[in-house]
């Protein structure tokens, strides 16, 4: 009998095989990462500070209209605050009724808790650094000039803000890029303290009127202009982001009226006088700011030399027909 061959199964190896990135490959993903991240970043940043811009420019507009509004109730005059009634040589009365057109000027406009004012007439803030008067009891708030010492009868007669019912919210008086301030005190002496050494604050938008104070505003305003005048061929500037300096009166962008780049207050702030500085809402690139008539522009550069400067050539200037129109305006922040 033939024995049947059977064939053996012999076993076979089979090659296992698994996949993976080499170094190399690893480190060409990585660099391609890093490269598309480099490349993206400064991409999204822009974009951002857009947005920001962008926002900025709407609440500015948004307090144009406000304004607006209020010019309408006023015979086309722009807020500004009243002189003394009980003071026959209110200093600000004075100096704006100077029977000399060209030596008459706007003063003293300060008095009532700087740009603050209009919008609050007691000022909390945070409440550890308060501004005008301090306090919260709105139904016996009364606009006092500071270096007046008349009694309550002799104040100026106004028990609300004067801007108050023209702005649905109060958030607005702060920009979204802004994301520091400094506190010089109150009352504020001029010059002192130096940009450095006055208190770091972070503003805060405020969702009540005692929460409006110097450091929670983004802005300063040049009051002294109407919606139509003759001195003004073209629209003046109203409202714009403010800078961290004392942008008060003659000050406004580091100390630019001086007419001096090196002055302390512009050193101090890494800038030039006139210009914006690294640290303001938008830093070097400029600033939102509304007109006369209502329209808004981002502006760059020397703002003082275009708002302010006696070169017809600039026509943003509120100084090319008249050169002294300026001197009937002031700045407040």
């Amino acid at each position: 009998m033939q024995a049947r061959h059977q064939r053996q199964a012999v076993p076979t190896c089979q090659r296992v095989s698994t996949f993976g990135f080499t170094l190399i490959e690893l480190l060409v993903v990585i660099a391609i990462i890093a490269l598309l991240v480099g490349i993206l970043l400064p991409a999204l940043g822009k974009a951002r500070n857009a947005a920001r811009i962008s926002a900025c420019g709407s609440g500015t507009k948004q307090i144009g209209v406000a304004m607006t509004l209020y010019a309408n109730d006023f015979k086309s005059a722009f807020p500004m605050f009243p002189f003394d009634p009980g003071n026959a040589n209110d200093p600000g009365r004075i100096d704006w009724t100077n029977p000399v057109q060209q030596n008459r000027s706007l003063s003293n406009q300060f008095r009532h808790g700087g740009l603050a004012g209009m919008f609050s007439v007691y000022q909390n803030g945070d409440g550890t650094d308060r501004g005008f008067r301090g306090g919260t009891d709105e139904l016996t708030a009364r606009y006092w000039p500071v270096s007046s010492s008349a009694p309550p009868s002799a104040q100026s007669g106004l028990d609300k803000p004067l801007l108050r019912g023209y702005l649905e919210g109060l958030q607005v008086l702060v920009c979204p890029a802004d994301r520091e301030d400094r506190y010089f005190g109150f009352p504020y002496t001029p010059g002192a303290p130096p940009v450095q050494a006055a208190k770091f604050k972070v503003p805060t938008p405020p969702t009540q009127e005692s929460e409006v104070v110097n450091y929670n505003l983004s802005y300063m305003y040049i009051a002294g202009f109407k919606t139509d005048e003759i001195y003004l061929p073209k629209p003046a500037p109203l409202w714009g982001d403010e800078t961290n300096g004392c942008d008060l009166s003659t000050r406004s962008w580091y100390g630019a009226s001086s007419g001096n780049p090196n002055t302390t207050e512009a050193t101090a702030a890494q800038t030039q006088a006139g210009f914006y500085g690294p640290f303001d809402n938008h830093g070097r690139d400029g600033a939102n700011w509304v007109f006369t008539d209502g329209h808004t522009e981002f502006l760059k550069g020397n703002i003082h030399e275009e708002f302010f400067t006696t070169n017809t050539a600039k026509g943003q200037s509120v100084n090319s027909v008249d050169p002294n129109r300026s001197r009937r305006t002031q700045t407040l922040d």
